[in-house]
């Protein structure tokens, strides 16, 4: 078995020149310089990624607040927080325009702020708001009725060329019509919404409201009482007129009870015992002879009696008025004693009306 040939490592030779010895270990040193520049090209290379990295990094931070704070569910979600702080003035300040209406001096302007703003965002419950692309829905209950409506957005430019800005349309601020029919017959001048008044230009009120909005509409007068609830919502068309809101008014219990109290001294009155009371308007005859002491008569109940309010003004209703009369009597050809029994129908005029803060009611006979 042979050994291999020995190895031999060249060595610079001191005999040579400088250049030769120049050229050697240039020769030998090339593969250690080679290793030292790897490092450096790591470097660079993951300088370049980190910049990439930083970039990406940039531009999705840059989404993130653009879907976070800039977008319409956003603005739609800052809308509403004011909406229900009953802050009015932050409401507006969302707002990209007003609408002309807002300047008119018949529009009443209460829900717009206060305590009549903080009772409409009580009256929304379980609000929850959506985007829809380009704009944003609010879904809410009231009066365990659900609603959902448009919050209308527009996109009013960008914030240093990479941020969407979103504005309240002025579709986002509307009005209503109140009327009460027959209101100046009854001597109302004036209704409450949300728990505040307002004063009725014969019978109609005009009020702005934002999207959305609950009122309640009131009156509780000593004669006349009414309510109803109105809910508004974003108009399906911009151009269609105001919303109109009708409030009918019934007859309080105190109006009911001192039409009552009356009828009951009017038919009080009339039972007298005679055939033909003094001015009322009942009466009969008879060809026998009357025991006066006997006479009785009966007349209907007053609760017979309705009481209603409308655009015409006060009304009474009843079914047809039959009066009983009753008396003992004596035969005029034979003297048989007789017990006779008839029944009179009769009408009434029964006239109401509002003098001042006090209401009138009259009762007469009617031909």
């Amino acid at each position: 078995m042979t050994s291999p040939p020995p190895q031999h490592r060249r060595v610079p030779d001191l005999s040579a020149s400088a250049d030769e010895n120049r050229d050697f270990l240039d020769e030998h040193s090339a593969p250690d310089q080679e290793a030292g520049q790897r490092p450096g090209y790591r470097a660079a290379a993951l300088w370049a990624l980190g910049l990439v990295a930083a970039v990406a990094a940039a531009v999705f931070a840059v989404w993130q607040v653009n879907e976070h704070l800039y977008a319409p569910e956003a603005t739609a979600q800052s809308y509403w927080d004011s909406l229900a702080e009953g802050e009015g003035s932050q409401a507006l300040g969302h707002f990209s325009a007003l609408p002309d209406f807002a300047e008119e001096p018949q529009v009443d302007h209460l829900l717009l702020t206060g305590d009549p703003l903080t009772r409409s965002a009580e009256l929304i419950e379980s609000p929850d708001i959506t985007e829809t692309g380009d704009g944003a829905q609010l879904s809410f209950t009231s009066a365990e009725e659900e609603y959902t409506t448009e919050l209308p957005l527009t996109h009013s430019g960008t914030t240093w060329g990479f941020f969407d800005n979103w504005e309240i349309s002025p579709a986002g601020l509307t009005w209503f019509q109140v009327e009460v029919p027959g209101a100046p017959q009854g001597g109302i001048g004036q209704i409450e919404i949300n728990g505040e008044p307002v004063n009725l230009d014969a019978e109609t009120a005009r009020l702005s409201a934002f999207v959305p909005t609950v009122a309640e509409i009131s009156i509780e007068s000593q004669w006349l009482t009414g309510a109803v609830s109105h809910v508004v919502t974003a108009a399906e068309d911009s151009d269609a007129p105001a919303e109109l809101v009708t409030m009918e008014l019934e007859a309080s219990e105190d109006a009911t009870q001192l039409l009552h109290e009356e009828l009951t001294e009017y038919f009080e009155e009339c039972d007298q015992q005679v055939l033909m009371p003094s001015g009322c308007p009942v009466g009969t005859s008879t060809s026998h002879q009357v025991d006066a002491d006997t006479i009785d008569w009966t007349f209907p109940e007053p609760e017979a009696f309705e009481l209603s309010f409308d655009a015409e003004g006060w009304q009474v209703s009843s079914e047809d008025l039959v009066a009983e009369v009753s008396f003992e009597a004596r035969h005029f050809h034979t003297g048989e004693q007789l017990t006779e029994t008839e029944d009179v129908p009769f009408s009434l005029d029964v006239q109401v009306g509002a003098s001042g803060e006090d209401l009138v009611v009259s009762v007469a006979g009617s031909e």
